[in-house]
């Protein structure tokens, strides 16, 4: 009996749902949108690509970063080039939004199973990072890797290492993304350093009274209240939408 392992031919990576929309939307530039023109609305692109308005802002977004559109504050998303979009190799990573869509899916799976096996060490360590995330708050800096220790520990707490490794990736997509950086770089965190406090004190305290439903709840909420910041952020590409 042969102990050979199976070998795949390597295929073409598939482009991520935004760098589809973004070939589509870049077309429809160059059909039927002069430079200086506004693009339409979000919900009229969502609509017609028959996406949700995370994948369209992360299309703009990635062609304001190759240079096609310029994304206005409190105006839209207006043609500065009629190229065509080029190869998106510099958007290294995740788009935000469907990498913390995918953060949705799991994430508060892990928080309710940590909730059910959580030790004393376990919730004494995410205590630890918590202590860590204030201090650095209190000082005024990020808290990025508090932050993804505290994930760390409530997947670790579910007593499963490919949630660990999952867990892991999940984060890391998203702020290794390159439309996370270029947000990253004018989102002013400040403004949201006591909002991810409060979501992750009310994980750990969901945790620590091992109630599974409250803590998958609150995750839901932590990752809910992330995805409004950053819709929030980069509102400029669907502004002309008065409804959201």
């Amino acid at each position: 009996m042969s102990t050979a392992k199976p070998t795949f031919e390597s295929a073409t990576p598939a482009l991520r749902s935004f760098e589809t929309v973004a070939r589509r939307i870049s077309a429809l530039i160059r059909q039927d949108h002069p430079v200086g023109q506004r693009l339409p609305a979000e919900r009229e692109l969502a609509k017609r690509f028959g996406v949700s308005r995370p994948t369209i802002r992360e299309a703009i977004l990635s062609l304001q970063m190759a240079g096609l559109v310029e994304v206005r504050k409190n105006s839209g998303a207006y043609v500065i080039s009629r190229q065509e979009v080029p190869e998106m190799k510099a958007l290294s990573g995740y788009g935000p939004f469907e990498n913390l869509h995918a953060r949705r899916m799991i994430e508060p799976q892990i928080a309710a199973m940590a909730a059910q096996n959580a030790t004393a060490q376990q919730l004494a360590a995410m205590a630890r990072t918590l202590a860590d995330m204030r201090s650095h708050h209190a000082r005024g800096m990020e808290a990025d890797a508090a932050d993804l220790h505290f994930h760390i520990l409530l997947a670790e707490a579910t007593g499963n290492g490919v949630l660990v490794s999952i867990a892991d990736q999940l984060w890391r997509g998203q702020i290794e993304s390159g439309i996370w950086q270029d947000i990253h770089r004018y989102m002013p965190m400040e403004c949201y350093r006591p909002t991810w406090l409060r979501d992750h004190e009310a994980i750990f305290r969901a945790v620590e009274e091992h109630k599974p439903r409250t803590a998958s709840l609150a995750m839901t909420r932590h990752l809910g209240n992330i995805q409004a910041a950053l819709m929030k952020t980069t509102g400029g590409a669907g502004k002309q939408d008065k409804k959201s």
